[in-house]
């Protein structure tokens, strides 16, 4: 038996029209899909149903892949495509795999030798990347930065070393509650002349995509706090 097509699909950022971050593709291709594997039961039945499934959602078969899944548990997650069904695998927000657990179905299903399309659809780490105006020919995403502040700002001045070695551009992001904590370290530790770009909001009506150096963002008022931001440092 031929097994299933594994396909990746990015959900949105944050409340938008679907017409400007989705092509047609994406809503014709869940039409052959039953089985989706999602980080959040609800949250995933939501976003397929308004990307404009045609199906009874009562007919479709959803699974969850978080930090809670055990290992042993992705044998079965991709039972589905060893039966020759096609299957979903559903970002919480954004891209699948990138900066999202996904990745670990994606690899056992690379080994299983199936078939893996992604699908076009937003990601707020190279869209703040293309919006920055910093090196988009060399850059590095380094997900979360440590939580303890005199760790992170000992990261900050590594990430900054490596920025004025090679020019390359460093990415990171950080949970929303916690941001004015990074920014307020990134003002505190890094030279003046450093660049930074804050990528907030994405794809929101209320996106801000600006970089200025460090010395020019002390000026600025701004407020982080439980705003989905892409931190980007670069020259």
């Amino acid at each position: 038996m031929k097994p299933g097509t594994l396909y990746l699909i990015p959900s949105p950022l944050a409340e938008c029209d679907f017409a400007k971050i989705f092509p047609v593709y994406n809503s014709e291709i869940i039409q052959d899909i039953d089985h989706f594997i999602v980080e959040d039961l609800r949250t995933g039945r939501r976003f397929v149903k308004k990307l404009g499934m045609q199906k009874q959602m009562e007919t479709l078969h959803f699974y969850t892949l978080n930090e809670h899944t055990k290992g042993d548990e992705i044998e079965s997650l991709l039972q589905p495509l060893k039966e020759g069904k096609n299957l979903g695998l559903v970002s919480d927000a954004g891209t699948p795999c990138v900066a999202d657990p996904g990745n670990v179905i994606v690899s056992r299903a690379q080994q299983l030798d199936i078939e893996v399309i992604p699908l076009v659809g937003p990601n707020s780490i190279l869209l703040a990347l293309m919006a920055s105006g910093l090196n988009g020919q060399s850059f590095s995403f380094n997900g979360y930065l440590p939580r303890e502040q005199p760790d992170r700002e000992r990261q900050l001045r590594f990430l900054e070393s490596l920025i004025k070695k090679s020019a390359q551009t460093q990415i990171f992001i950080e949970t929303p509650y916690r941001n004015n904590h990074v920014f307020k370290s990134i003002l505190a530790v890094c030279d003046p002349a450093t660049r930074l770009c804050l990528g907030v909001n994405i794809t929101a009506e209320n996106q801000m995509i600006k970089t200025m150096t460090v010395k020019k963002w002390k000026s600025q008022k701004i407020d982080l706090h439980k705003q989905p931001t892409v931190f980007l440092l670069g020259r």
